[in-house]
């Protein structure tokens, strides 16, 4: 995630948030707790493709700063917490917090308990976005705990790949934006392994080049 981030692009991504959730709830019939998890999911994408996609080829010129596109990991980031702590608080108006994450209760309660997890690390990286804690913190300490938003997105992933793919409550089976999920988590996936070749490369280059 991003450390600086400006209102303009807070305010375009909460409304890009807002307005899809809406989408989910009136023309898709939704819950809100699930249409605010989908939100999230779509959110922590976002942030996560822009890393790979500028490791592989970053723009040579950009005529606004908001055009550039890792400026905008830090909105992204923070907003995907503030969606998956509106799902969570969905969740607990209808289940008691230790029904909900009780792992003696079967799948659903192991995977509630995993998302729970990702949620508190989410929160604990959002916090540690703030300028004077990335100073205190130093750079490259930032950096390495914010290398922690994949884990956030693949413990995330195994979340609702139960829920879309082996839970019985409600219709059974996956939906649409199941398969889309999984499409997202494996783009993901390619991306990571693309850069980080390409990032070997690199290195491999500059070695010869300097020898």
């Amino acid at each position: 995630m991003d450390a600086k981030n400006t209102l303009i692009q807070h305010t375009i991504v909460g409304v890009f948030s807002l307005a899809i959730a809406a989408v989910f709830y009136f023309l898709f019939d939704i819950r809100w707790s699930t249409s605010f998890a989908r939100v999230s999911f779509i959110l922590l994408f976002l942030a996560l493709i822009i890393g790979p996609v500028m490791k592989l080829k970053k723009p040579a010129e950009v005529s606004s700063p908001l055009a550039i596109p890792w400026s905008w990991r830090g909105e992204l980031g923070i907003w995907f917490t503030l969606t998956a702590l509106v799902h969570f608080i969905f969740v607990l108006l209808n289940r008691s917090f230790f029904k909900l994450i009780y792992v003696g209760g079967g799948g659903g309660a192991l995977s509630n308990f995993i998302g729970l997890i990702a949620l508190l690390l989410a929160i604990v990286l959002t916090f540690t976005s703030i300028n004077k804690v990335i100073i205190f913190l130093g750079v490259e300490s930032w950096k390495w705990l914010h290398g922690l938003t994949y884990v956030i997105f693949y413990l995330i992933a195994a979340h609702f790949i139960y829920y879309q793919f082996f839970s019985t409550y409600g219709e059974i089976g996956p939906d649409w934006f199941g398969y889309l999920a999984s499409a997202m988590t494996i783009i993901i996936l390619i991306l990571q392994a693309i850069a980080f070749v390409m990032v070997i490369k690199k290195r491999k280059a500059s070695s010869l080049e300097n020898n």
